[in-house]
């Protein structure tokens, strides 16, 4: 590019040294490159104005992804949400009634036998229950997961969003502030004007 620069300044001073050893008259060899050179020029502004526009509309495209990937991220959870959330319902309503005869059992204990602690009979025993049913579940393999066919569609993961600047995802000020620039500096780009 450096190259280039210095090339289009030294075709620049021979074209004007020629000129002025004719005094100003222009011979259509001299017409010519003076024509090419204008519209040299205005071509590599307007390559510049392009450049600069691209770069404006893959910041609006980066922006828009964000967008987008949020809300597939959104879809992604309340998808999720609403399978675990019936798959418990529907657990619940199928607990084995020897489980039931169990933990009330459980709470017949801790109410036989006072505790030096705060807690009720009932928060003693959730945490029973809690933690060993999460002990039992957390040793089943991930794998038993995936073995139901709307989660094998769902997915067990966030999507991924390839692609996506994961700063200006996580971020809603920084998407503020880049669209609020990309707003400023449009019009300019497309009046030529410089910033």
């Amino acid at each position: 590019m450096k190259r280039l620069s210095e090339a289009g300044k030294e075709a620049e001073t021979n074209w004007r040294t020629r000129f002025r050893n004719l005094r100003g008259n222009l011979t259509d060899e001299l017409k010519a490159e003076h024509s090419q050179r204008i519209a040299s020029r205005e071509l590599a502004e307007e390559f510049t104005g392009l450049i600069a526009e691209l770069e404006l509309d893959k910041q609006v495209f980066m922006l828009n992804a964000c967008g987008t990937g949020k809300e597939y991220v959104y879809a992604h959870k309340l998808a999720f949400n609403e399978f675990a959330d019936a798959t418990w319902q529907s657990a619940l309503r199928n607990v084995s009634p020897s489980l039931l005869w169990a933990i009330r059992l459980r709470l017949q204990r801790e109410k036989v036998n006072p505790r030096d602690d705060e807690r009720s009979d009932m928060q003693v025993v959730a945490e029973l229950i809690g933690n060993a049913l999460t002990r039992a579940a957390a040793a089943l393999p991930e794998k038993v997961l995936t073995e139901a066919p709307v989660l094998e569609n769902i997915g067990l993961w966030r999507p991924a969003l390839t692609g996506v600047n994961m700063v200006l995802y996580a971020n809603p000020i920084k998407r503020n502030r880049a669209w609020d620039a990309i707003h400023v500096h449009r019009p300019w780009i497309r009046e030529g004007k410089k910033q």
